[in-house]
């Protein structure tokens, strides 16, 4: 069966446009059956469940199958898809349910995959974010993940737990970068850090901003200094940071929906073997001198370790606790030595700018980009080295996912990272961290189980 079957053709609606006919296919979502079997549940005559069991067959809504028995003379059907959804250019009822929006359908969806979206939201503020009665939870967030912060809000609320909402949508980043002045400019970041202040924990879910590139060189200056005061505050304050870069996009496409499912089964963990299972697989590393790491093809580099920190998917009193955090979080970040990483860098996928880059390889020479090539949009690694500063060609982390309830397939890119057994080796700035590169552009390469050896 396929999870999501879009009725989006007027012979689908024609042909499902009665109660019985909605009746069966639902039937058949739980379990193949034949005619006879229909007719008894229904109290209703074969012929006419026949009829109706033809008139969704031709229109492609439900499939005959083998159910690997030869001695049954009977037909048995199965439905195509285990949620069926109704293009809203065409209507919004759905098995006699009016939605508002597209986000109440998905919701249901979810529910149907016994998804618990409070549940999982007020695991987030307790477990993960550790937060506690009367402390300031500050959210920044544009347009797509609103979902998520909407569970927020209401479970922080019942916590009597402040919250801050910035609204920063795709619009509002774009006129930041191309419209507002250099003071105006300035002046957006200080009101930010004078709000900083004032909470406990930071949660970053704003995504949408890897879209929106920043050309203004002298925005860039402004931006960094703010980027400093920002990283002073938070140490100065102790103030927890959480960041999430993915997107929760609301078309109703299988891909969105299963990325999304996936999404939220990755955050509805527990937290406590999350970060134990981390913290056991980082002091495998400990003593390491120097790790080789095998590609998904004949090649292969090797790094040293200067620091291990841990992404442990919650704040934890283990002693390599990252003093920023993911979510969905669970990854190990190894700050690598200065000019210790040497060898070819080959991987099936690597994501800049928010867009894919096909095939790339990259050559390492003490830590630094000598060369490379990819198979599609090999032109946005040119463009981040340009754009990233003195440091762009330096490998800032490399880090290893630990995850254990992240799906590596259908699922936003940018989440991908923290699934077990997925490394992935970032460009960017390790300062936030505890490393001292200063990359101005975030980008990153994925290998999907490669073979590491530690000496």
């Amino acid at each position: 069966m396929e999870n999501i079957f879009h009725i989006n053709k007027l012979s689908q609606i024609q042909a499902i446009n009665s109660e019985l006919k909605i009746r069966i296919t639902n039937e058949l979502i739980l379990n193949p059956s034949t005619c006879q079997q229909l007719s008894k549940i229904f109290g209703l005559s074969k012929q006419k469940i026949h009829y109706n069991l033809k008139t969704l067959l031709r229109a492609g809504l439900i499939n005959i199958v083998n159910i690997g028995n030869k001695n049954y003379k009977e037909v048995y059907y199965r439905a195509k898809a285990r949620n069926y959804i109704l293009d809203f250019s065409l209507g919004e009822k759905i098995n006699g349910e009016t939605f508002d929006n597209k986000r109440q359908l998905i919701n249901q969806i979810l529910e149907s995959y016994n998804i618990n979206l409070t549940n999982i939201a007020a695991n987030l503020l307790e477990n993960c974010l550790k937060m506690k009665t009367r402390e300031k939870l500050l959210i920044v967030s544009g347009e797509y993940n609103m979902p998520l912060v909407k569970m927020l809000l209401t479970e922080a609320s019942k916590r009597q737990i402040e919250t801050t909402l910035l609204y920063r949508n795709i619009e509002m980043l774009k006129a930041k970068h191309d419209q507002f002045s250099l003071a105006t400019y300035n002046w957006d970041f200080e009101k930010f850090n004078r709000i900083l202040k004032e909470h406990n924990v930071y949660l970053y879910l704003n995504g949408e901003s890897r879209f929106i590139p920043l050309n203004d060189p002298e925005k860039k200056k402004v931006q960094q200094k703010a980027f400093e005061k920002s990283r002073d505050i938070v140490r100065n304050n102790n103030i927890r940071i959480a960041m999430m870069e993915g997107l929760i996009n609301d078309n109703l496409s299988e891909e969105n929906i299963l990325s999304e499912i996936n999404f939220w089964k990755s955050l509805d963990i527990d937290y406590q073997r999350l970060a134990e299972e981390t913290n056991k697989l980082s002091e495998r590393f400990i003593n390491s001198n120097n790790i080789i790491v095998h590609n998904n093809t004949d090649n292969c580099f090797n790094f040293g370790i200067q620091k291990i920190i841990c992404d442990y998917g919650s704040f934890t009193d283990f002693p390599r606790q990252s003093p920023l955090i993911f979510i969905p979080g669970g990854e190990i970040l190894f700050i690598p030595q200065q000019k210790s990483i040497n060898g070819i860098i080959s991987s099936n996928v690597g994501y800049i700018y928010g867009k894919t880059v096909k095939n790339p390889t990259l050559k390492i020479i003490n830590n630094e980009i000598t060369d490379f090539q990819a198979e599609e949009n090999e032109e946005l690694i040119t463009k981040a080295i340009k754009e990233g500063g003195p440091d762009s060609k330096k490998i800032s982390l490399i880090c290893l996912g630990t995850n254990y309830n992240m799906n590596k397939t259908k699922i936003d890119p940018s989440y991908k990272s923290k699934s077990s057994d997925v490394m992935t080796i970032k460009w960017g700035e390790n300062i936030s961290v505890g490393g001292s590169i200063k990359g101005f552009i975030e980008w990153q390469i994925q290998l999907e189980n490669p073979k590491i050896q530690i000496k």
